[in-house]
């Protein structure tokens, strides 16, 4: 089986990113076969991007919206399987009461019930203070809300202290979407605390090749392959350090040389 593997706007320098043709090409030459971080807000700029992205031969991969029903729209225009529904935030790192969630459940289902007429799935982001931070936020929200599907995020499951392979083996079932990135820490035997003030200072998210926190790349990637995973793999590196086109080229070049 063949996984299909894009790339990830995010973090990526602005000027860069108000070129679309240069993403395009930047993407393109270093190998991928969809580009994920676009926007539209109309059918009009979704036709434009939509036939940029056919010049390069690249898929338009969980585009974002102004709201719910036109992100429904617009990916399941582009035949995109899924998408992403908007985040719910922690507030002030705090895990939500049991009448908080039930009140997410009720504005989470009525996304769900939006993209599921339109084919589909609705996932939220596995994300460093989102309602889906760790493993256990995953198992108590994927009770509570019915319909709902993961995006797999392994950098933020490390920087939150959790195994990745954990919720691929718990919920192979309930993946859509997976952001694939690393994550570094400058003492990774002491550990990290991802509440800290300083935790930004001292940690990133990095190369896939560079991480020093235990993720294994191949086992994930194997692993998906594994389920029949059929969504996209997004490769995404938040604020890298080096010239982005060498980022997006190197990270691609990973992935080859562990058979993919």
């Amino acid at each position: 089986m063949k996984l299909r593997i894009s790339a990830h706007l995010c973090g990526w320098p602005k000027d860069v990113v108000a070129d679309p043709r240069k993403v395009m090409e930047i993407v393109r030459d270093a190998g991928y076969e969809g580009v994920e971080g676009f926007g539209v807000k109309s059918a009009e700029e979704l036709l434009e991007l939509g036939a940029l992205a056919g010049e390069y031969g690249l898929h338009l991969v969980n585009v974002s919206a102004p709201d719910p029903l036109l992100k429904a729209k617009v990916n399941a225009t582009l035949g995109n399987g899924a998408a992403e529904v908007p985040a719910v935030w922690k507030k002030d790192g705090k895990d939500p009461s049991d009448a908080e969630l039930d009140q997410i459940a009720v504005t989470m289902g009525a996304h769900i019930q939006t993209f599921n007429k339109y084919g589909v799935k609705p996932f939220h982001h596995i994300h460093v203070n989102t309602l889906l931070e760790t493993v256990d936020d995953c198992a108590r929200a994927l009770k509570k809300i019915p319909g709902l599907w993961l995006l797999y995020d392994t950098g933020h499951l490390l920087a939150a202290n959790c195994k990745p392979l954990d919720v691929l083996k718990r919920w192979p079932g309930q993946i859509a979407h997976v952001h694939l990135k690393n994550f570094w820490t400058q003492d990774p035997a002491a550990g990290w605390n991802r509440r800290k003030p300083d935790f930004w200072k001292t940690s990133r998210f990095c190369d896939l090749a560079e991480g020093n926190t235990g993720l294994d790349v191949k086992a994930v990637l194997d692993g998906l392959v594994a389920i029949k995973f059929d969504g996209w793999v997004a490769v995404e590196e938040d604020h890298p350090k080096r010239d982005i086109a060498a980022v997006v080229r190197d990270n691609r070049a990973f992935l080859k040389s562990l058979g993919y």
